[in-house]
């Protein structure tokens, strides 16, 4: 086996890698697609000012400007 065998095995092989990442990206893109639209069912306007309520019960009076804020937010992203 010459030089020019040992290289096209290395350029072989390295493609078959590249197949290999790319099947993995796309697959993990999928996953987290997923878990957002998981998310997104379960983290519905109500949730959000649920959690938002009892944040403001165990939080000083001075936090529940920004707790408002990001419940708003966290509403926006969701729609």
């Amino acid at each position: 086996m010459g030089l020019d065998d040992l290289v096209n095995k290395a350029k072989d092989m390295l493609g078959q890698g590249g197949d290999k990442a790319g099947a993995a990206a796309d697959g993990a893109g999928s996953t987290a697609s997923g878990m957002v639209d998981k998310i997104k069912e379960v983290a519905t306007d109500e949730r959000i000012d649920q959690v938002a309520g009892v944040i403001k019960d165990k939080t000083p009076d001075n936090v529940d400007s920004v707790v408002d804020t990001v419940a708003e937010k966290a509403k926006d992203l969701n729609n």
